[in-house]
């Protein structure tokens, strides 16, 4: 068997302790029964309840042998290659949606609007533009307003600037010289993909249709950046995101059960794609 260290070497593993998750992003195929003794034994140690690896198609039916559950496709993550969303719990409890009956009457609700009208000029008054390390502390503001609770610590300034210098690209919209929406592309030039995400807007401007012609930017931002796989999570439990998400045409691909904790607790996401290119498979 291989050493815990080599085994690490292997894969690309992520520990995200305020989620409870183990995740692995690339891996030796010829290892698969070992990273996932791997896996476990993380888990156990960091108190995670659920592991997440994102497969090739290839290796889809070992990883389901060993238990674990294909939740979904993010179409094109690994430079036009899917990713398959393959997760293990630890726990019932984790594995067990609270709301399933509401998540699939909000995605019904969604997929109805796929397809129909986008804003895509902001209001009058409003403005837009990319954000700098400058908004660090005025976007900490706005995330720590609109989110009781995040997967990441949004409500930081400091890793806010942390991400930026990252490569994530925040795009806001402001009326009168204040942030009233903001969204961002997590960039992984690594892998040729983008995440959706981030999004926000204050509660005076709710409504007023700010975050589609904010999307719209940041998708060609990415084009224009040679990254043309793009993709957003979204709470099921909650019918915004999702709607606008179908409304801008992208496609469902599945649902990530209490994948993080975000607004009230550990929730289920749903999988949106958008790729500009086709995929490899």
């Amino acid at each position: 068997m291989l050493e815990m260290t080599e085994m690490i070497k292997t894969g690309d593993l992520v520990l995200d302790r305020q989620n409870k998750r183990v995740k692995l992003h690339v891996y030796d195929r010829q290892h698969i029964n070992e990273l996932d003794q791997m896996l476990r034994q993380q888990a156990v140690e960091t108190d995670a309840s659920k592991v997440i690896v994102y497969a090739k198609k290839e290796d889809v039916e070992a990883w389901q042998a060993l238990g674990y559950r294909h939740e979904g496709t993010i179409e094109g993550f690994f430079h036009g290659e899917n990713a398959h969303m393959l997760s293990f719990y630890m726990t019932e409890e984790r594995a067990t949606s609270v709301a399933p009956q509401l998540a699939e009457e909000f995605l019904a609700l969604s997929l109805s609007k796929a397809g129909s009208s986008i804003t895509k000029e902001l209001p009058p008054g409003y403005s837009m533009r990319e954000a700098t390390e400058a908004d660090a502390d005025e976007l900490a503001r706005l995330y720590a307003l609109v989110f009781a609770t995040y997967p990441t610590p949004m409500d930081d300034p400091a890793y806010i600037r942390e991400t930026m210098k990252e490569g994530t690209r925040y795009f806001v919209v402001e009326e009168q010289g204040k942030i009233a929406c903001a969204a961002s592309a997590e960039v992984s030039t690594r892998f040729g993909s983008a995440e959706m995400t981030d999004c926000a807007t204050h509660p005076d401007h709710a409504g007023k249709g700010l975050l589609q012609p904010l999307f719209l930017e940041l998708e060609q931002r990415m084009e224009d950046q040679g990254i043309y796989y793009l993709y957003t999570l979204t709470r099921a439990q909650s019918a915004g995101m999702n709607v606008t998400a179908a409304k801008m045409g992208y496609q469902y691909r599945g649902r990530l059960i209490n994948n993080c904790t975000i607004f009230s607790g550990f929730e289920d996401m749903n999988i949106w794609v958008k790729p500009l290119r086709p995929t490899k498979n």
